[in-house]
């Protein structure tokens, strides 16, 4: 079955796997594929990696920052380059293909646990899974025992959301049946009633309400941001090396998203940052438009701070340790994983 644009993006247990064997070929010292480099006028060029193909919701902050002048404004010629997986971004990160690039963070976390010389310089900190029932009889985490959930693979991202989420009341793996469905069937799944649950991003739950029959409801049981608050999404990630030769240019990356959020938290600018969702997701304005204030409120998109809070970003390396994806001796520390630095010049810019 194929697998759902979003388990190929977040780090999942196969893209930890296929971090771990591409480090050891692209080490920090490698220069092949380089970009970078000044255009006429001081102008900056860099290209930033995005996972999705098309690009996911996420991304819709820094396409933001690319539409509304925020990256030009600053002298930097950024091209956005979608790639298949968060794990992707990390690869070409590490090469040096590209300038920089948001992947999840459990695979930033694998990335430097097997050798990777990656830091984050802004994050983008709260999960968007939810689990949705079209069942009316089943509206709690409780309800859910004994029920069938769809979601995108084993022990792809989509799963262990579902597992930390029935795990807030008490429930296991044994106490819930899952299906592999993937992410645009899950959809067009919930909406034909072949499933009555469903592990979802609200995007998605979107477009289930404007899709399902006149009358059904769809409830929200929880979501993942809200069972397990520390749990960290995404990060904004760049090579050591790069970071330390043209900081200045990094500097103004995050200034201009930091600019971006705040566009995109102005209700007066709604329209505008959902047809650029639209754009980028190919999902209907009407869909991104009725999913932004979702994406708004968990916090996605960090409104005050470097979204790279310590006790978030270790709860994902001890996980990381506990699932056994990480050896603990090879787990990177907070201070390997972050340099705050970068965002705190930036708000002076």
């Amino acid at each position: 079955m194929k697998l759902s644009r979003r388990l190929a993006t977040m780090a999942g247990l196969s893209s930890l796997l296929a971090l771990t064997t591409t480090v050891s070929a692209c080490g920090a010292g490698s220069t092949a594929g380089s970009d970078g480099g000044s255009a006429a006028g001081g102008v900056q060029k860099m290209t930033i990696g995005v996972p999705g193909i098309p690009p996911i919701y996420l991304n819709t902050v820094i396409y933001v920052a690319k539409e509304q002048g925020y990256l030009s404004d600053r002298k930097l010629d950024v091209t956005l380059r979608p790639l298949t997986t968060g794990a992707d971004v990390g690869r070409a990160v590490q090469s040096g293909e590209i300038r920089g690039g948001i992947i999840g963070t459990p695979g930033a976390v694998a990335l430097r646990a097997t050798g990777g010389s990656i830091v984050s310089v802004m994050g983008f900190p709260k999960p968007t899974y939810l689990l949705a029932s079209t069942d009316p009889s089943v509206t709690t985490c409780a309800s859910v025992k004994g029920k069938t959930v769809a979601v995108d693979a084993v022990g792809a991202p989509k799963a262990l959301g579902l597992a930390s989420m029935i795990a807030s009341c008490g429930l296991g793996k044994n106490d819930v049946s899952t299906i592999n469905v993937g992410g645009p069937p899950t959809v067009d799944a919930l909406v034909a009633g072949q499933v009555k649950l469903a592990v979802l991003h609200p995007d998605e739950l979107a477009t289930v309400r404007s899709k399902i029959a006149a009358g059904t409801q769809v409830h929200e049981i929880m979501t993942l941001a809200g069972v397990d608050p520390l749990a960290h999404y995404t990060m904004l990630v760049v090579r050591e090396d790069k970071l330390k030769a043209d900081r200045g240019a990094y500097v103004s990356l995050v200034a201009a998203i930091r600019q971006a959020i705040a566009y995109m938290f102005d209700p007066a600018n709604a329209k505008r940052v959902a047809d650029i969702a639209a754009s980028i997701t190919k999902e209907p304005a009407g869909v991104t438009e009725a999913a932004l204030p979702q994406f708004l409120q968990l916090g996605v998109w960090p409104k005050d701070g470097d979204g790279l809070d310590k006790a978030a970003v270790q709860h994902t390396i001890d996980g990381a340790v506990a699932a056994g994806n990480v050896p603990k001796a090879k787990a990177p520390t907070y201070d390997e994983m972050v340099d705050p630095s970068v965002f705190a010049d930036s708000t002076g810019k």
